[in-house]
């Protein structure tokens, strides 16, 4: 059945300081269907797996996933020809697609497109004796089909702890003086504001206010997904308004290119980018979607129910840091990171403590009590912390905290002509 070998073991050692772990616990807010039971266990020898993806098979978030996935088969011992992908699926052939993967003997089948969980709930209704895995889908439980799965991952986890690397090597430039306590900017390019990129931006200078509280940040969107240029353009304006550091949620390389043509220290997002900027990259911080993969599809194996929502981060395993680069950190950088990666593993550290942000000059905890434009964020606040992705496995945070800025080019513009 499961096979824990050594090579899963070094597999994951390569994308972690720590390591991984099976995702089998999961956060105390998920439910099961009640009335409904999924059909008996899989024989794994003629189980039949399919995936879907937006994107093209080069494209750095399908590679991610085809990454783990290889990943899930050392687990399972699931072989190649029990595995269907099916890459650059547009919106409008999700159905033929599900349907011809049924055909094949699909017994169950991921969506790794955020916008078609409408067409999977359909297929779901019409193919009740398989299994569907919806990533970041909203609708699972409210859909009252047994055999559909909502799942994402906690990746803004991953963001704070780069966070804190990132603030340890702004204190470092501070205290070099190559940059001023007057112009310590970070900027971060993201695709387009969305709760997935904006619980990241905001966990990620939270993460640097752990280490250096004089940081802000400007934000600039690129209003694509996946264009090199576009990602590269973003961050050349940033460069040119004056940030002396750089992240980013962007699926190209082409932000830290920029960083290393301008010696501007960088934290990436989906790969390893020390190859593109050995003197400029710190880590990156990503998702290891194996630990979804073996998790639901070891449930069909054993005939156990998989839940209808699922979120996984430090503790499951599902987050992680790639490669740090041990040359350009901060003294102390790699103690501290185990520090706060093992709080995390132990749901010990909240990373969204309202003590620790303000949201429009107020807490946000009383914002939720008293601000109209916020009560709908009330059930995720309690315990004093936003409960990103555990009352849900959807990222719900389409806010930006106090020091954290949008930014248009002109906006930047302005500011590069103002210093």
């Amino acid at each position: 059945m499961k096979r824990y070998i050594a090579l899963t073991v070094a597999v994951c050692m390569m994308l972690s300081m720590v390591g991984c772990s099976k995702a089998k616990d999961l956060f105390p807010e998920n439910t099961k269907v009640e009335g409904q039971e999924q059909t008996g266990p899989v024989d794994e020898s003629r189980m039949k797996v399919g995936f879907l993806f937006p994107s093209g098979s080069d494209s750095t978030d399908t590679m991610a996933r085809v990454e783990g996935i290889r990943r899930m088969q050392y687990e399972t011992g699931l072989s190649d020809n029990q595995i269907i992908m099916k890459t650059g699926v547009k919106k409008a052939d999700v159905e033929t697609t599900i349907d011809n993967m049924v055909a094949q003997g699909c017994h169950i089948i991921f969506s790794c497109g955020k916008s078609w969980e409408s067409s999977v709930i359909d297929a779901a209704g019409k193919y009740p004796n398989v299994q569907f895995c919806q990533e970041g889908g909203k609708k699972a439980k409210k859909s009252g089909l047994s055999n559909m799965h909502d799942y994402y991952v906690r990746l803004y986890e991953g963001y704070y702890v780069s966070g804190i690397a990132a603030g340890m090597k702004i204190n470092e430039m501070l205290n070099h003086g190559k940059i001023s306590r007057y112009n310590c900017k970070i900027g971060f390019v993201a695709n387009k504001k969305e709760p997935e990129s904006t619980s990241c931006a905001n966990a990620f200078y939270l993460g640097v206010g752990e280490a250096c509280s004089q940081a802000s940040m400007l934000v600039r969107y690129t209003d694509s997904t996946g264009v090199y240029d576009d990602d590269g353009e973003a961050a050349r304006q940033l460069a040119k308004a004056g940030v002396g550091f750089m992240s980013q949620y962007t699926t190209t390389t082409a932000v830290a290119a920029v960083c290393a043509e301008n010696d501007i220290p960088i934290v990436g997002n989906e790969q390893n980018i020390i190859d593109v900027a050995p003197n400029e990259a710190l880590t990156s911080a990503v998702v290891n979607w194996d630990a979804y993969y073996s998790y639901a599809i070891d449930c069909l194996i054993e005939g156990e129910e998989i839940d209808a929502d699922w979120s996984g981060g430090y503790k499951e395993g599902a987050v992680t840091l790639t490669q740090l680069n041990d040359a350009h950190l901060a003294q102390g950088t790699v103690e501290r990171l185990k520090t706060v990666e093992e709080a995390l593993r132990k749901k010990s550290e909240k990373v969204f403590d309202t003590e620790k942000f303000t949201v429009e000059g107020e807490s946000l905890s009383e914002l939720v009590e008293e601000d109209e434009n916020y009560k709908k964020y009330k059930k995720y606040v309690y315990d004093g912390a936003f409960h990103e992705s555990e009352k849900r496995s959807a990222p719900a945070m389409d806010f930006m905290m106090d020091g954290v800025e949008e930014s248009t080019y002109d906006y930047l513009l302005e500011e590069s002509e103002e210093e």
